[in-house]
């Protein structure tokens, strides 16, 4: 009599035990939110599964790191040469030629991993490049200074100017090396400093009725200095909007144009532009050949 109760039992069995049998499915999500990492990861890490740089940097990241080591390091050599064919050197050519070897002292390390890490802290992996800022905090704060020779500035208004951009740079960096909320500050911090440099910018644009070379010079200089903090919102160090090789590209661009542009455009047309330093030097040296002669 109690053969069907065994029989119905023992077929029911199975049938519990299915849902266990069918768990390792849940595990699915996990698999695939580990590939998202991994997809969200700027590079890819080698054999080993360590990252190192230069060696898994993209191939486009590599050639235009090399791009703006070559552009710096040939801009660099011109601006020598405008230096030393001048009968008498001056504090702008010395400048200009020291802000473009900065750079391409700095794209070379790029190029070659020195000053890149690997961030794994933030929510998502970051590439940030720390020879980035070292060359920035450079070439901007000498570029700031070729331009208050161009406006003549008073020493005040030069520290204020050069200041300013140093503590610029300064906080974007401290930002890059934090996360979460506290990056977002320093950001703001640069941004704000930002600000300053570009209201004493435009004011001497306002008043001083500069010669159209100026302007160009000082155009440059303004879209130089609001695209580092656009590229730190949108690049490694900020949202990651964009990838890797168009932050590189973008910054690499910007830097040919701040630095070879405003450089090029300056030294070709100094005497345009410092006509009344050149004539007082002249005459001062002129002056002085007569004292010898009696």
């Amino acid at each position: 009599q109690h053969m069907p109760y065994t029989i119905l039992q023992d077929e029911a069995a199975p049938a519990e035990d299915a849902p266990a049998e069918e768990a390792p499915a849940e595990e699915a999500p996990a698999d695939d939110a580990a590939a998202a990492d991994d997809s969200a990861s700027p590079v890819s890490p080698g054999a080993d599964g360590v990252v190192t740089f230069p060696d898994d940097y993209p191939n486009s990241v590599r050639h235009f790191l090399l791009l703006g080591a070559i552009a710096m390091f040939v801009g660099a050599i011109i601006f020598l040469v405008l230096n030393l064919i001048r009968p008498k050197k001056t504090t702008a050519h010395s400048v200009t030629f020291i802000m473009a070897a900065a750079g391409a002292l700095a794209y070379y390390s790029m190029w070659t991993g020195l000053g890149v890490w690997y961030k794994t802290s933030d929510r998502t992996p970051r590439v940030i490049f720390f020879s980035r800022y070292m060359g920035h905090f450079f070439t901007m704060p000498l570029m700031m200074l070729d331009l208050a020779l161009i406006y003549k500035y008073d020493i005040a208004s030069m520290i204020s100017l050069i200041g300013y951009d140093l503590t610029m740079i300064g906080a974007a960096f401290l930002g890059a090396l934090s996360v979460g909320g506290h990056k977002w500050l320093w950001w703001f911090i640069s941004g704000a400093f930002m600000i300053l440099i570009l209201i004493m910018l435009i004011q001497r644009l306002n008043n001083d009725s500069p010669s159209d070379a100026a302007k160009i010079l000082t155009y440059i200089t303004i879209v130089s200095t609001c695209l580092l903090p656009l590229v730190w919102l949108l690049g490694s160090e900020g949202t990651a909007a964009i990838g890797l090789t168009q932050e590189v590209a973008m910054v690499t661009f910007g830097d040919i144009v701040s630095v070879l542009g405003f450089g090029c455009y300056f030294l070709f047309n100094y005497d345009a532009l410092m006509g009344d330093d050149e004539s007082g030097e002249k005459e001062g040296l002129q002056e002085e050949g007569d004292a010898q002669q009696f």
